[in-house]
């Protein structure tokens, strides 16, 4: 059977070039074009409260839910110049619901890096279920209407920040 399979395999691959005549009875080689590699996704730049078969937090998610949980808000804060994309935008709205809660107060230096967060061109991917995913840069994050996880993100606040 598997033998089977790997000739059927091999069978495809090599008929990717393919003879036929067009309308003047020239043969012409047409070359068809193999599918597009799959996409691979950085596990540590997605952001995701119900992500793929099994609906799990993103490990982004889970490492500002624990800071978050533990109240190490000084933590938080340094995640603001993070080099994880995903774990910079996730310190970024909770520093600023914390702030506006006065639950913690931010400093000039930090106000002006979730200014320049907010309008990164840093890359993160979101995912929603089994298929919902896409690739989208901080600033589109904050201004777009393309984030189809704000309200989840902002649930996930309020669940977070009481």
């Amino acid at each position: 059977m598997k033998q089977a399979l790997l000739l059927l395999i091999i069978f495809i691959a090599l008929s990717c070039k393919k003879q036929q005549e067009n309308s003047n009875g020239k043969e012409v080689i047409v070359q068809l074009d193999s599918p597009p590699p799959p996409k691979v996704i950085d596990k540590n730049t997605l952001i995701g409260f119900a992500c793929y078969y099994a609906g799990s937090k993103s490990n982004s998610v889970k490492k500002i839910s624990d800071i978050l949980k533990n109240k190490k808000f000084t933590n938080l804060k340094a995640k603001l110049y993070d080099v994880n994309p995903a774990e910079k935008y996730l310190a970024t709205i909770a520093c600023e619901k914390l702030e506006k809660k006065n639950l913690i107060k931010l400093t000039i230096k930090e106000s002006d890096q979730i200014k320049v967060n907010k309008s990164s061109k840093e890359k993160v991917t979101i995912c929603s279920g089994c298929t919902n995913e896409e690739e989208l840069t901080l600033n589109d994050m904050f201004y777009s209407e393309d984030n189809f996880l704000s309200k989840s993100t902002e649930k996930w606040l309020n669940e977070m920040i009481k």
